[in-house]
């Protein structure tokens, strides 16, 4: 058979694939299965102070010493923790975990990386590939802590500038065969709902959203799953640890995230609740992810908030009575 040349020079066998001969790769080359995969990107949100820095931490010690993160298997191997916001928070909060002797490293870069700008992209992608030689190890995960020291003084409201930064991190994540995360605020001001352009959420693979709960514990939902089935939600909460003692012999505490089931039982039932949301968190948080979707003059409906609510938000009750309550 003669080879074509299709327009603008590439052939056609590079420019197109027969389906009826490929064959799908089984392989899903995950970071945590279900909930993060290798060469893809993904975005955690929530409002301030919701355990956020906690939750990264978690799963980070459960990649670096290869244990299961809310009962899903991980990748081991090494994390890098961009601290773009603080850094020696970042370690601080790291010493709540007891590492293995067979854990890999979890490296804090100590200053942030402008994913606007592709030159300081390309040399961290060189000093990534660096650090795996060094240690002699994979790397399986790199967090970009926060977003928005992320990103130099790029205008987050700029659809063209965040399509730039989500390029930027898809970049790294499939040069290096890693996921990408990116920690994002909702702002102090959850009532005003989000900020930063669609773009963003439009391009990544994953998005996890964080709701406070009534009981004191976090529930994470997964907001978005391209490529892989999509995990239930899970709870956790934070608790103090005491890493040292400061020059007035007072203790010194961070905080670490400690799983717990979702059958969490609520002041004054009965029985156990499953996944019982706090309603109000929930309807900030959806319609924070609404306003990443909409830009402009779009019109908001009730029932555009419903459907973007966790099913299980408003169990049992008609669709209806959703829209009323």
């Amino acid at each position: 058979m003669t080879i074509q040349t299709a327009p603008f020079g590439a052939t056609w066998s590079e420019r197109y694939s027969d389906a009826r001969h490929h064959k799908p790769l089984i392989s899903w080359n995950y970071c945590v299965k279900h909930w993060f995969r290798r060469c893809e990107t993904s975005v955690l949100f929530g409002p301030s102070n919701c355990g956020k820095s906690a939750l990264v931490g978690h799963l980070g010690s459960a990649i670096i010493s290869g244990n299961r993160f809310f009962g899903a298997k991980v990748q081991r191997g090494i994390v890098i923790h961009v601290g773009a916001e603080a850094p020696e928070s970042i370690l601080d909060r790291m010493n709540a975990y007891n590492f293995g002797d067979d854990s890999v490293p979890y490296l804090v870069r100590m200053s942030g990386v402008d994913l606007s700008d592709s030159h300081a992209v390309t040399h961290f992608i060189t000093e990534l590939k660096a650090c795996a030689a060094e240690y002699g190890e994979q790397i399986v995960l790199v967090v970009f802590d926060t977003l928005a020291r992320s990103i130099g003084s790029t205008d987050e409201n700029c659809s063209t500038a965040m399509t730039a930064v989500a390029e930027s991190t898809e970049r790294i994540a499939r040069t290096l065969n890693v996921h990408c995360m990116l920690v994002h605020h909702t702002g102090k001001d959850t009532d005003r709902g989000g900020r930063g352009s669609s773009a963003l959420r439009g391009a990544v693979d994953t998005e996890i959203c964080l709701l406070p709960q009534k009981d004191g514990t976090i529930q994470a939902v997964q907001v978005k799953q391209r490529t892989m089935q999509q995990a239930d939600s899970v709870r956790f909460k934070t608790e103090p640890v005491v890493i040292g003692i400061d020059e007035d012999g007072d203790p010194r505490t961070t905080v670490r995230a400690v799983e717990v089931s979702n059958r969490v039982a609520i002041s004054g039932d009965s029985e156990p609740a499953t996944d019982k949301i706090d309603r109000r968190s929930a309807a900030l948080t959806a319609l924070h992810v609404w306003s990443m979707s909409h830009t402009g003059d779009a019109p908001f409906k009730t029932r555009d908030l419903v459907e973007a609510l966790p099913d299980q938000t408003f169990a049992g009750i008609s669709e209806e009575s959703r829209i009323r309550a």
